[in-house]
Formats: structure tokens, C-alpha cells, sequence
């Protein structure tokens, strides 16, 4: 082997293995961008309310995804100890905002179960609770077994009278993550609570498959040009008479 190709194949081998690393190191990182966080709420997590507040609102750290007046991927219920459910099953989305009507029943815990529209069109959910300790239970409300469905009866119009402002709600996965420092645990009687929460970690969400793909191809157009240039100088050191 002449001079010039022993040192273009020095060249080969690091470059590749460069270029190889390069391309590795962007599919893990193209799963850095979050997913929109939950960021305020009210009730709040962890908060002693001592009045029904009629409506539970959660805001986002980022424009929710809501295409045109549908609510498809969005759905908040609100369970007491024994699984009984509180909201209406309506929920209105206005930018980063949710907002569902809540009619709460007796003194007690409470867990919120949400599942949004992130803005990069992945959905995501959690769980946090609260406390109801109103100064009398005179007006408490009736929870439902099941979920409420927008415009059928609910606990805070048990006979269906007067729907509720908003859309009708996606289902709640059967096991959505818990918000991100909460130790929320589900109410073992609810199934769309789930059996288990875990901690919400919006910093490993994946970017959208799209994105990825094109990441990998701009790696390996790299690594394509380094291997023609290699290769491009190889010949031109062994046509070299010398």
C-alpha cells in the first residue's frame, strides 16, 4: 500500500467512527423537547378548599392543541376516596387553559385525573389532589359511579337538566402518569385512575417521528460526505505515479 492510501485510511476510520458517534448522539437528543407541563391549577395540589368551587381549571406552560371546536385528547375527572366522580364530562380549552364544571360531595380527598393535547400534538396526563373541607356538608353532591358524559346527568345536575358549558371529554387513559412532584396515589375503585401513577417526566419526552427521522438523515448525509471524500482522495493518491 502506497504512502497517500495507508493515510487516507488513517483518515477513514476516525472520520467514520465521528461521523457514526454524531449520528448516535441525535436520536437521543432529539427526545430532549418537553411535552407541556401543568403548570398551575385551581384547586391547586395539595390545597384545603373550604368551599365547592363549582369549577376546576389547570393551566399549561404552552398552547394546547385543540383542532377547530372538538375535544378529542382532552378529559379531566375528579374522584373522591370511593372512585366517585365529581365532574360534569364537559371541558372547555381556551390556549393553554382547561376548564371543566366540578360539583363536589362530601368532606374529604380528592384526585384530579387530566389528559391534554400537547402544542407538539402528543397527548400527556397526570394526576394531583386536593382537600374539601367546607364548614357544613348541607348541599353536598351525589357522585356518579361511572364518568360523566358531556350533557347527560352528572353529580351537579343529577337529572340532566341544564348541560354544562363546554365540550364532551375524551376517556382518561387507564393509567395516566401522576404531574410532575406529586404523590398522588389513584382510588383503588377507579378504573380510569389507573393501578399505579408514576412521576411525570416531561424532559424525556420524544420530539414528533417526523422530526426524528429527518435529524438521523442529516447525520447520515454527513457521514456519506466525509466516506466520498476519503474515498475521493484514496484514488487520487493512487493514480499519483509517485
Amino acid at each position: 500500500m502506497s504512502t497517500s492510501r495507508a493515510g487516507a485510511a488513517g483518515i477513514l476510520t476516525p472520520a467514520l467512527a465521528t461521523a457514526a458517534a454524531f449520528a448516535l448522539a441525535l436520536v437521543p437528543a432529539a427526545g430532549a423537547s418537553a411535552h407541556d407541563a401543568l403548570e398551575s391549577s385551581s384547586p391547586a395540589a395539595g390545597e384545603s378548599v373550604t368551599a365547592d368551587p363549582g369549577t376546576l381549571s389547570l393551566t399549561y406552560s404552552d398552547t394546547l392543541m385543540a383542532i377547530g371546536e372538538t375535544t378529542d385528547g382532552f378529559a379531566v375527572q375528579v374522584t373522591d376516596a370511593e372512585g366517585m366522580h365529581y365532574e360534569s364530562g364537559c371541558v372547555a380549552i381556551a390556549d393553554s387553559s382547561v376548564t371543566t364544571p366540578i360539583a363536589l360531595g362530601d368532606a374529604g380527598g380528592y384526585t384530579v385525573t387530566w389528559q391534554v393535547v400537547s402544542s407538539d400534538g402528543h397527548p400527556t396526563s397526570g394526576q394531583y389532589e386536593f382537600d374539601y373541607s367546607p364548614a357544613t356538608l348541607e348541599g353536598a353532591h351525589d357522585g356518579l359511579t361511572d364518568p360523566a358524559v358531556c350533557g347527560e346527568p352528572w353529580a351537579g345536575e343529577p337529572d340532566g337538566a341544564g348541560a354544562p358549558a363546554g365540550e364532551p371529554a375524551s376517556e382518561v387513559p387507564s393509567a395516566p402518569a401522576a404531574e410532575a412532584g406529586s404523590a398522588a396515589t389513584p382510588s383503588p375503585a377507579s378504573d380510569t385512575a389507573g393501578a399505579a401513577a408514576a412521576d411525570l417526566d416531561v424532559s424525556a419526552a420524544a420530539l414528533p417521528g417526523w422530526a426524528v427521522v429527518l435529524i438521523v438523515l442529516a447525520g447520515l448525509g454527513v457521514l456519506a460526505a466525509i466516506v466520498v471524500l476519503v474515498l475521493r482522495r484514496m484514488r487520487a493518491g493512487g493514480d499519483d505515479p509517485r
